[in-house]
């Protein structure tokens, strides 16, 4: 660490009440009482928006050094101001974990508190997703307490596939405070499922018992960045979406609504869970010479070097049963040993010689659906998305 405990506190104190303001400017965060934390603690929470860390920060009151992905340390200037300021722990997307956890038990040594997002990504469909088995391991290494924490209502109120907010509740609750006596009694998958159990949340159950309304601006728009298959016509990537509607050139038409629901005539899907599911059991029932390819024009790949990128191709993107290729460069699916999505839509994948690239619009302002080439990707490897 470049600074003393007390640095990073004093930093966390002072943008407190600033991210406060900004999180209540973006949705309605919802304070809660919660319980005394331990002096130092590594906690564990779901993943539901890009907010979560300045969430966890205000609502808990308590400075934390949070796990943070490779592509925050490739930004320039805004990376070494976070660097400074608040210290994160890197961890490549799609590479080992063992340096961010001999980090983690580093800091937490020194006395510092810890905070991850097990699962990595926030979510696609609203429900906490899987987390490395190894994690359990770890969490009994640290030994301090293990604290977990759930975020409701971030789905809703910033969702990952969208391109604006909506004003709705967020909040934050402690569900598990373990002392690092009673760690060392269980067993590495009894910490994963009491993690799981801690951080688990399916955004769908809760906005039924809650009733709760997410009001915005273009409610629909970004739908095609999670949804890619019509379950009327099973082509693929022929979803648009404006405003609050989406629809498809086979004449399929629907609605998003503010509490999360889809509206499409011919369609029983009334979730984005639920048309996930479809898609992915659509995917898994085709043989792979089958599968549809993904498509997409005017990209460029970046290969990612430390905290460097340097463009490696550019051009026409395409991804089948056997290979993907933009513009001249090209490598069979085989030798792609990792495929990860981050943000909206940027696919970055690691090669089986340890190459590992980005794969981004050449215009900042357009947009494309990674989803559709990590479930391809996932039914070739014949993962669970």
């Amino acid at each position: 660490m470049r600074h003393s405990l007390s640095f990073y506190r004093r930093i966390a104190g002072f943008i407190r009440p600033f991210g406060g303001l900004f999180l209540r400017s973006k949705f309605r965060l919802q304070k809660t009482a919660l319980p005394a934390l331990p002096e130092t603690f590594l906690l564990i929470s779901n993943h539901v928006t890009n907010y979560d860390f300045l969430t966890i920060t205000c609502l808990t009151r308590r400075q934390m050094f949070f796990v943070a992905t490779e592509h925050i340390f490739s930004l320039g200037r805004v990376s070494r101001l976070l660097e400074s300021f608040f210290a994160p722990i890197p961890r490549p997307k799609g590479g080992q974990a063992a340096g961010a956890v001999m980090e983690i038990l580093r800091r937490v040594k020194e006395g510092g508190s810890v905070a991850l997002f097990a699962e990595g990504n926030c979510s696609w469909d609203g429900r906490t997703a899987s987390f490395a088995p190894a994690t359990g391991k770890m969490v009994r290494a640290a030994g301090v307490p293990l604290v977990t924490c759930r975020i409701r209502g971030g789905y809703f109120a910033a969702p990952r596939w969208a391109f604006t907010g909506r004003k709705g509740p967020v909040s934050l609750e402690i569900t598990h405070i373990v002392p690092p006596e009673d760690l060392k009694k269980m067993k590495p998958e009894e910490i994963n499922a009491l993690i799981a159990d801690g951080i688990g949340e399916d955004a769908y159950e809760t906005i039924r018992t809650q009733k709760n309304r997410y009001p915005g601006k273009r409610l629909a728009e970004g739908l095609e960045n999670v949804l890619f298959v019509c379950p009327r016509c099973r082509r693929f990537d022929t979803i648009r979406s404006s405003g609050s509607g989406f629809s498809c050139s086979c004449g399929l038409k629907g609605c998003y609504d503010e509490r999360g629901m889809l509206t499409a005539e011919g369609s029983e899907l009334d979730t984005i869970r639920e048309w996930d599911a479809w898609q992915k059991a659509f995917l898994k029932q085709l043989p792979a010479e089958k599968l549809p390819a993904a498509e997409d024009g005017d990209m460029q790949l970046l290969k990612i070097d430390g905290h460097s990128r340097t463009q490696a191709a550019a051009g026409p993107l395409r991804m089948d049963a056997q290979t993907l290729s933009l513009g001249d460069f090209s490598i069979p699916v085989s030798d792609i040993v990792s495929l990860d999505v981050r943000l909206r839509g940027t696919v970055s994948f690691l090669t089986r010689d340890g190459g590992y690239y980005e794969m981004k619009k050449l215009e900042k302002k357009q947009g494309y659906s990674g989803r559709k080439y990590q479930l391809l990707y996932q039914r070739l490897q014949k993962e669970d998305a």
